[in-house]
Protein backbone atom coordinates (compact mmCIF):
# COMPACT_ATOMS: atom_id res chain seq x y z
CA UNK A 1 0.00 0.00 0.00
CA UNK A 2 1.36 3.44 -0.88
CA UNK A 3 1.61 6.04 1.81
CA UNK A 4 -0.74 8.99 1.36
CA UNK A 5 0.57 12.53 1.59
CA UNK A 6 -0.61 14.40 4.66
CA UNK A 7 -2.64 17.49 3.79
CA UNK A 8 -3.07 20.26 6.34
CA UNK A 9 -5.10 23.17 5.05
CA UNK A 10 -5.12 26.26 7.30
CA UNK A 11 -7.51 29.15 6.79
CA UNK A 12 -8.02 32.26 8.87
CA UNK A 13 -10.25 35.30 8.88
CA UNK A 14 -9.76 39.02 9.07
CA UNK A 15 -6.05 39.45 8.70
CA UNK A 16 -3.79 40.86 6.07
CA UNK A 17 -1.95 38.51 3.75
CA UNK A 18 1.40 39.77 5.00
CA UNK A 19 0.89 39.19 8.73
CA UNK A 20 3.18 36.15 8.80
CA UNK A 21 6.91 35.92 9.33
CA UNK A 22 7.38 34.09 6.02
CA UNK A 23 6.08 37.20 4.23
CA UNK A 24 9.10 39.17 5.46
CA UNK A 25 7.38 41.08 8.25
CA UNK A 26 8.73 41.25 11.78
CA UNK A 27 6.03 38.92 12.99
CA UNK A 28 7.08 35.78 14.82
CA UNK A 29 5.27 32.79 13.34
CA UNK A 30 7.98 30.09 13.43
CA UNK A 31 5.72 27.06 13.01
CA UNK A 32 3.80 28.61 10.13
CA UNK A 33 7.09 29.78 8.62
CA UNK A 34 8.42 26.22 8.67
CA UNK A 35 5.25 24.84 7.11
CA UNK A 36 5.46 27.51 4.39
CA UNK A 37 9.10 26.55 3.70
CA UNK A 38 8.47 22.81 3.58
CA UNK A 39 4.96 22.67 2.16
CA UNK A 40 2.96 24.11 -0.68
CA UNK A 41 1.92 27.74 -0.41
CA UNK A 42 -0.78 29.22 -2.58
CA UNK A 43 0.65 32.73 -2.58
CA UNK A 44 -1.20 33.86 -5.71
CA UNK A 45 -4.64 32.69 -4.54
CA UNK A 46 -7.42 35.24 -4.28
CA UNK A 47 -10.72 35.06 -2.47
CA UNK A 48 -13.91 34.65 -4.51
CA UNK A 49 -15.87 36.87 -2.08
CA UNK A 50 -15.25 39.63 0.44
CA UNK A 51 -16.73 37.79 3.43
CA UNK A 52 -15.89 34.44 4.94
CA UNK A 53 -18.96 32.19 4.57
CA UNK A 54 -19.11 32.34 0.74
CA UNK A 55 -15.33 32.02 0.54
CA UNK A 56 -15.25 29.00 2.85
CA UNK A 57 -18.05 27.36 0.83
CA UNK A 58 -16.03 27.98 -2.34
CA UNK A 59 -12.96 26.37 -0.78
CA UNK A 60 -15.02 23.36 0.29
CA UNK A 61 -16.91 22.85 -2.97
CA UNK A 62 -14.49 24.20 -5.56
CA UNK A 63 -17.36 26.31 -6.92
CA UNK A 64 -17.84 30.06 -7.13
CA UNK A 65 -20.48 31.68 -4.89
CA UNK A 66 -22.77 32.23 -7.86
CA UNK A 67 -22.77 28.47 -8.48
CA UNK A 68 -22.99 27.08 -4.91
CA UNK A 69 -25.51 29.75 -3.90
CA UNK A 70 -23.80 31.25 -0.83
CA UNK A 71 -23.23 34.84 -1.91
CA UNK A 72 -23.09 36.44 1.55
CA UNK A 73 -22.80 35.56 5.23
CA UNK A 74 -26.15 34.33 6.49
CA UNK A 75 -26.95 32.08 3.51
CA UNK A 76 -26.57 28.36 4.22
CA UNK A 77 -24.72 26.03 1.87
CA UNK A 78 -27.44 24.06 0.07
CA UNK A 79 -27.70 20.42 1.19
CA UNK A 80 -25.64 18.16 -1.04
CA UNK A 81 -23.41 20.97 -2.40
CA UNK A 82 -20.45 19.42 -0.58
CA UNK A 83 -20.80 16.07 -2.36
CA UNK A 84 -18.17 16.91 -4.98
CA UNK A 85 -16.05 18.99 -2.60
CA UNK A 86 -12.52 18.22 -1.52
CA UNK A 87 -13.37 16.69 1.89
CA UNK A 88 -15.82 14.16 0.45
CA UNK A 89 -13.49 13.44 -2.50
CA UNK A 90 -10.51 12.81 -0.22
CA UNK A 91 -12.64 10.55 2.00
CA UNK A 92 -13.72 8.53 -1.02
CA UNK A 93 -10.06 8.01 -1.90
CA UNK A 94 -9.05 6.63 1.49
CA UNK A 95 -8.02 9.78 3.34
CA UNK A 96 -9.19 10.39 6.89
CA UNK A 97 -10.65 13.89 6.94
CA UNK A 98 -11.30 16.31 9.79
CA UNK A 99 -12.18 19.94 10.34
CA UNK A 100 -11.10 21.62 13.54
CA UNK A 101 -12.10 25.18 14.44
CA UNK A 102 -14.48 27.50 12.68
CA UNK A 103 -16.36 25.84 9.82
CA UNK A 104 -18.90 28.55 8.84
CA UNK A 105 -20.49 26.71 5.92
CA UNK A 106 -23.88 27.38 7.51
CA UNK A 107 -25.24 30.28 9.53
CA UNK A 108 -24.86 30.47 13.31
CA UNK A 109 -27.06 33.50 14.08
CA UNK A 110 -30.58 32.56 12.96
CA UNK A 111 -34.08 33.50 14.06
CA UNK A 112 -35.10 29.86 14.50
CA UNK A 113 -33.30 26.49 14.62
CA UNK A 114 -32.11 25.29 11.23
CA UNK A 115 -30.99 21.83 12.29
CA UNK A 116 -27.30 22.28 11.41
CA UNK A 117 -24.60 21.86 14.07
CA UNK A 118 -23.40 25.38 13.26
CA UNK A 119 -26.73 27.02 14.17
CA UNK A 120 -26.66 28.41 17.71
CA UNK A 121 -30.30 27.44 18.21
CA UNK A 122 -29.76 23.86 16.96
CA UNK A 123 -26.33 23.21 18.48
CA UNK A 124 -27.73 21.73 21.72
CA UNK A 125 -29.15 18.87 19.62
CA UNK A 126 -25.58 17.70 18.98
CA UNK A 127 -24.34 16.17 22.23
CA UNK A 128 -20.84 16.09 23.66
CA UNK A 129 -20.26 12.76 21.91
CA UNK A 130 -20.95 14.18 18.42
CA UNK A 131 -17.83 14.44 16.25
CA UNK A 132 -19.33 14.32 12.76
CA UNK A 133 -19.62 13.55 9.99
CA UNK A 134 -20.35 17.00 8.60
CA UNK A 135 -20.19 18.45 5.05
CA UNK A 136 -17.87 15.72 3.87
CA UNK A 137 -15.53 15.67 6.87
CA UNK A 138 -15.50 12.44 8.87
CA UNK A 139 -14.30 14.01 12.13
CA UNK A 140 -15.39 17.40 13.43
CA UNK A 141 -14.30 19.58 16.36
CA UNK A 142 -15.93 22.96 15.86
CA UNK A 143 -16.31 26.32 17.46
CA UNK A 144 -19.38 28.49 16.96
CA UNK A 145 -18.41 31.52 19.01
CA UNK A 146 -15.27 32.94 20.56
CA UNK A 147 -14.25 35.18 17.70
CA UNK A 148 -15.38 38.64 16.66
CA UNK A 149 -17.49 40.17 19.43
CA UNK A 150 -19.23 37.07 20.77
CA UNK A 151 -17.63 35.13 23.62
CA UNK A 152 -18.20 31.36 23.71
CA UNK A 153 -21.78 30.58 24.70
CA UNK A 154 -22.61 28.27 27.57
CA UNK A 155 -23.33 24.61 26.97
CA UNK A 156 -25.56 22.94 26.04
CA UNK A 157 -25.34 25.57 23.26
CA UNK A 158 -22.18 25.65 21.19
CA UNK A 159 -19.90 22.90 20.07
CA UNK A 160 -16.53 21.44 21.06
CA UNK A 161 -14.69 24.71 21.71
CA UNK A 162 -17.50 26.16 23.82
CA UNK A 163 -17.67 22.96 25.92
CA UNK A 164 -13.88 23.08 26.44
CA UNK A 165 -14.01 26.80 27.32
CA UNK A 166 -16.56 26.19 30.09
CA UNK A 167 -15.45 22.67 31.21
CA UNK A 168 -13.35 23.75 34.19
CA UNK A 169 -16.07 26.05 35.59
CA UNK A 170 -14.09 29.22 34.76
CA UNK A 171 -15.92 30.15 31.57
CA UNK A 172 -17.75 33.11 33.16
CA UNK A 173 -14.44 34.45 34.48
CA UNK A 174 -12.90 34.18 31.01
CA UNK A 175 -15.92 35.86 29.46
CA UNK A 176 -15.62 38.78 31.90
CA UNK A 177 -11.99 39.20 30.78
CA UNK A 178 -13.07 38.84 27.16
CA UNK A 179 -15.48 41.76 27.61
CA UNK A 180 -12.99 44.02 29.43
CA UNK A 181 -12.14 46.98 27.17
CA UNK A 182 -8.44 47.67 26.79
CA UNK A 183 -6.86 50.88 25.56
CA UNK A 184 -7.07 52.54 23.17
CA UNK A 185 -10.78 52.96 23.89
CA UNK A 186 -13.01 53.72 20.92
CA UNK A 187 -16.71 54.12 20.23
CA UNK A 188 -16.74 50.40 19.36
CA UNK A 189 -16.13 49.62 23.06
CA UNK A 190 -19.49 51.22 23.85
CA UNK A 191 -21.28 49.04 21.29
CA UNK A 192 -19.47 45.88 22.35
CA UNK A 193 -20.31 46.18 26.04
CA UNK A 194 -23.97 47.14 25.66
Amino acid sequence: MTKKTNILFITSDQQRADCYGFEGRRVKTPHLDEMARNGTRFSAAITPNLVCQPSRCSILTGLLPRTHGVSDNGIDLPAGAEETGFARTLSRHGYRTAIIGKAHFNTSHTFKPTGTPECRESSANYGADWFGPYVGFEHVEMMLEGHNMWPPMKPPLGQHYERWYHADGRGDERTALYRTPLPPLTDANETFNS
